[in-house]
C-alpha cells in the first residue's frame, strides 16, 4: 500500500489546474528529484506510470 502521494501538477507542471493528488509508490529520491510509480488514478495521471517529480511536492498519506 503507498503511503505517499503527490499532487497531479508536480508530474504534469504544464497542467492548467493542480488536478488532485494520487498516491504513489516512491522509487528514488535524492533530495531534490523523487521518481514515483503512480499507485491509482486522478484525472491526468493513470496507474502504472512513473513520473520524476521534485521532493517537496511528495506528501504522506494521512490515516
Amino acid at each position: 500500500m503507498p503511503l505517499h502521494a503527490i499532487p497531479e501538477k508536480a508530474a504534469l507542471p504544464h497542467i492548467s489546474s493542480d488536478g488532485c493528488t494520487v498516491p504513489v509508490r516512491v522509487l528514488k529520491d535524492d533530495g531534490t528529484t523523487a521518481r514515483v510509480l503512480i499507485e491509482g488514478c486522478g484525472i491526468h495521471l493513470r496507474q502504472g506510470q512513473i513520473h520524476n517529480v521534485p521532493s517537496d511536492a511528495i506528501q504522506p498519506i494521512r490515516r
